[in-house]
Protein backbone atom coordinates (compact mmCIF):
# COMPACT_ATOMS: atom_id res chain seq x y z
CA UNK A 1 0.00 0.00 0.00
CA UNK A 2 2.88 2.35 0.80
CA UNK A 3 4.44 1.81 -2.59
CA UNK A 4 1.09 2.46 -4.26
CA UNK A 5 0.70 5.79 -2.41
CA UNK A 6 4.26 6.76 -3.28
CA UNK A 7 3.73 5.94 -6.95
CA UNK A 8 0.37 7.79 -6.93
CA UNK A 9 1.96 10.91 -5.38
CA UNK A 10 4.82 10.74 -7.89
CA UNK A 11 2.38 10.53 -10.80
CA UNK A 12 0.38 13.48 -9.45
CA UNK A 13 3.56 15.52 -8.98
CA UNK A 14 4.85 14.72 -12.46
CA UNK A 15 1.48 15.56 -14.01
CA UNK A 16 1.74 19.05 -12.48
CA UNK A 17 5.28 19.43 -13.81
CA UNK A 18 4.08 18.62 -17.31
CA UNK A 19 1.88 21.69 -17.26
CA UNK A 20 4.76 23.81 -15.99
CA UNK A 21 7.11 22.52 -18.69
CA UNK A 22 4.45 23.20 -21.30
CA UNK A 23 4.01 26.76 -19.96
CA UNK A 24 7.78 27.32 -20.05
CA UNK A 25 7.94 26.11 -23.65
CA UNK A 26 5.12 28.47 -24.64
CA UNK A 27 6.83 31.40 -22.88
CA UNK A 28 10.15 30.63 -24.59
CA UNK A 29 8.42 30.44 -27.97
CA UNK A 30 6.77 33.82 -27.29
CA UNK A 31 10.10 35.41 -26.39
CA UNK A 32 11.72 34.01 -29.52
CA UNK A 33 8.84 35.30 -31.63
CA UNK A 34 9.16 38.82 -30.19
CA UNK A 35 12.93 38.78 -30.75
CA UNK A 36 12.41 37.79 -34.39
CA UNK A 37 9.84 40.58 -34.80
CA UNK A 38 12.28 43.14 -33.38
CA UNK A 39 15.07 41.95 -35.66
CA UNK A 40 12.87 42.14 -38.73
CA UNK A 41 11.66 45.62 -37.74
CA UNK A 42 15.07 46.95 -38.76
CA UNK A 43 14.84 47.48 -42.48
CA UNK A 44 16.98 45.71 -45.03
CA UNK A 45 18.56 49.09 -45.82
CA UNK A 46 19.86 49.43 -42.27
CA UNK A 47 21.42 45.99 -42.41
CA UNK A 48 23.10 46.75 -45.73
CA UNK A 49 24.34 50.14 -44.49
CA UNK A 50 25.73 48.55 -41.32
CA UNK A 51 27.50 45.98 -43.51
CA UNK A 52 29.22 48.72 -45.54
CA UNK A 53 32.92 47.94 -45.68
CA UNK A 54 35.47 50.53 -44.69
CA UNK A 55 39.08 50.39 -45.84
CA UNK A 56 41.47 52.39 -43.70
CA UNK A 57 45.17 52.03 -42.94
CA UNK A 58 45.40 48.71 -44.83
CA UNK A 59 42.54 47.21 -42.83
CA UNK A 60 38.98 46.39 -43.79
CA UNK A 61 36.05 46.39 -41.36
CA UNK A 62 32.34 47.16 -41.42
CA UNK A 63 30.36 50.06 -40.01
CA UNK A 64 28.80 47.55 -37.61
CA UNK A 65 32.22 46.28 -36.45
CA UNK A 66 33.44 49.83 -35.93
CA UNK A 67 30.68 51.01 -33.65
CA UNK A 68 30.04 47.75 -31.81
CA UNK A 69 33.72 47.89 -30.80
CA UNK A 70 34.27 51.54 -29.89
CA UNK A 71 30.92 52.19 -28.12
CA UNK A 72 28.76 50.36 -25.59
CA UNK A 73 24.98 49.95 -25.77
CA UNK A 74 24.93 50.81 -29.48
CA UNK A 75 21.66 51.89 -31.09
CA UNK A 76 21.01 52.53 -34.78
CA UNK A 77 18.61 54.97 -36.41
CA UNK A 78 18.41 55.09 -40.19
CA UNK A 79 16.86 57.91 -42.22
CA UNK A 80 16.65 57.81 -45.99
CA UNK A 81 14.07 60.56 -46.40
CA UNK A 82 16.60 63.25 -47.30
CA UNK A 83 18.74 63.48 -50.44
CA UNK A 84 21.40 61.42 -48.71
CA UNK A 85 20.93 58.44 -46.46
CA UNK A 86 21.89 59.05 -42.85
CA UNK A 87 22.74 56.59 -40.13
CA UNK A 88 22.69 57.89 -36.57
CA UNK A 89 24.66 55.75 -34.16
CA UNK A 90 24.34 56.35 -30.43
CA UNK A 91 26.06 54.62 -27.58
CA UNK A 92 27.89 54.99 -24.32
CA UNK A 93 31.49 56.24 -24.25
CA UNK A 94 34.29 53.78 -23.54
CA UNK A 95 37.77 54.62 -22.28
CA UNK A 96 39.46 53.16 -25.37
CA UNK A 97 41.08 56.24 -26.82
CA UNK A 98 37.86 57.73 -28.14
CA UNK A 99 38.20 61.52 -27.89
CA UNK A 100 41.56 61.04 -26.11
CA UNK A 101 42.81 64.34 -27.49
CA UNK A 102 40.51 66.06 -24.96
CA UNK A 103 42.53 64.77 -21.97
CA UNK A 104 39.70 63.95 -19.56
CA UNK A 105 40.53 63.74 -15.86
CA UNK A 106 40.28 60.33 -14.15
CA UNK A 107 37.12 61.34 -12.28
CA UNK A 108 35.46 62.63 -15.45
CA UNK A 109 36.38 59.41 -17.27
CA UNK A 110 34.60 57.40 -14.58
CA UNK A 111 31.48 59.53 -14.96
CA UNK A 112 31.67 59.33 -18.77
CA UNK A 113 31.77 55.52 -18.65
CA UNK A 114 28.31 55.59 -17.10
CA UNK A 115 26.78 58.76 -18.55
CA UNK A 116 28.77 59.78 -21.63
CA UNK A 117 26.35 59.66 -24.56
CA UNK A 118 28.09 59.56 -27.93
CA UNK A 119 26.23 60.31 -31.14
CA UNK A 120 27.71 59.88 -34.62
CA UNK A 121 25.89 60.71 -37.82
CA UNK A 122 27.18 59.18 -41.03
CA UNK A 123 25.90 60.31 -44.42
CA UNK A 124 25.90 57.92 -47.35
CA UNK A 125 25.84 58.64 -51.05
CA UNK A 126 25.26 55.60 -53.28
CA UNK A 127 26.33 53.24 -50.48
CA UNK A 128 29.55 55.14 -49.75
CA UNK A 129 30.25 57.18 -46.64
CA UNK A 130 30.51 60.91 -47.36
CA UNK A 131 33.36 61.55 -44.91
CA UNK A 132 33.03 65.34 -45.04
CA UNK A 133 29.50 65.17 -43.61
CA UNK A 134 30.39 63.06 -40.57
CA UNK A 135 29.21 64.53 -37.27
CA UNK A 136 30.18 63.35 -33.81
CA UNK A 137 29.24 64.63 -30.39
CA UNK A 138 29.35 63.58 -26.77
CA UNK A 139 27.03 64.76 -24.05
CA UNK A 140 26.84 64.15 -20.36
CA UNK A 141 24.04 65.39 -18.13
CA UNK A 142 22.53 67.27 -21.10
CA UNK A 143 25.75 69.25 -21.55
CA UNK A 144 27.63 68.98 -24.86
CA UNK A 145 31.28 68.19 -24.14
CA UNK A 146 32.39 67.50 -27.71
CA UNK A 147 31.01 68.47 -31.09
CA UNK A 148 33.08 67.77 -34.17
CA UNK A 149 32.44 67.43 -37.90
CA UNK A 150 34.26 66.22 -40.97
CA UNK A 151 36.76 63.71 -42.17
CA UNK A 152 39.15 64.19 -39.21
CA UNK A 153 36.65 62.94 -36.63
CA UNK A 154 35.73 59.97 -38.81
CA UNK A 155 39.38 59.02 -39.16
CA UNK A 156 39.75 59.35 -35.38
CA UNK A 157 36.92 56.82 -34.98
CA UNK A 158 38.70 54.48 -37.41
CA UNK A 159 42.01 54.83 -35.54
CA UNK A 160 40.27 54.12 -32.24
CA UNK A 161 38.85 50.93 -33.72
CA UNK A 162 42.17 49.78 -35.16
CA UNK A 163 44.04 50.16 -31.85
Amino acid sequence: MRKFCLVLLTVIFLAGCGDTVSDLKKAAAGINSKANEAASAISIDVHSIRATEIEFDNQTFTVNDLFKTILRDVQWDYDDSAETQQLKITGTWQDNGLFAQHSFSASLKERLKENGEVEVILSFNNGTIDETKTKASMKMDNQTLIKEEGQEILHHLYKTYIK
